[in-house]
């Protein structure tokens, strides 16, 4: 049986916002933490095409639910392309999620990165 919206056409990329208008960072050594983490295994990967390093970008693990969301500081993908991106949307990429992630915590995230964002990581398979 088809899906009312789905015979529209109905287009879900509408719905998954880029940002949650937070700001990126609390203060500048978190920053430089999370800037040189991403260089440095951008650095390591550079002659991997199919791997892809970024951070502090909504990954959506769930076609379909744009709750099912994850902003990890730094995070490396296996087995795909190598590009820029504003959001990275699983369903579009293989279905492949991070098999690393990092989080820099600090006192105003620490509820956040030790309790949410870890149970989602579980979810996506990340251990």
């Amino acid at each position: 049986m088809t899906s009312f919206l789905s015979q529209l056409n109905y287009d879900p990329d509408t719905i998954y916002p880029e940002s949650d208008g937070n700001p990126m960072t609390e203060s500048d050594p978190t920053r430089d933490y999370l800037v040189y983490s991403v260089e440095a295994l951008n650095l390591y990967f550079q002659n991997r095409p199919d791997v892809y390093v970024s951070g502090n970008l909504f990954v959506y693990y769930e076609r379909g639910v744009p709750d099912a969301v994850v902003s990890p500081d730094v995070f490396v993908i296996f087995g795909v392309e190598k590009k820029k991106r504003r959001t990275y949307k699983a369903w579009e990429e293989g279905n492949k999620l991070p098999s690393f992630v990092l989080e820099v915590t600090s006192k105003t995230t620490r509820g956040n990165d030790e309790q949410d964002k870890p149970q989602k990581y579980l979810r996506m398979g990340v251990t």
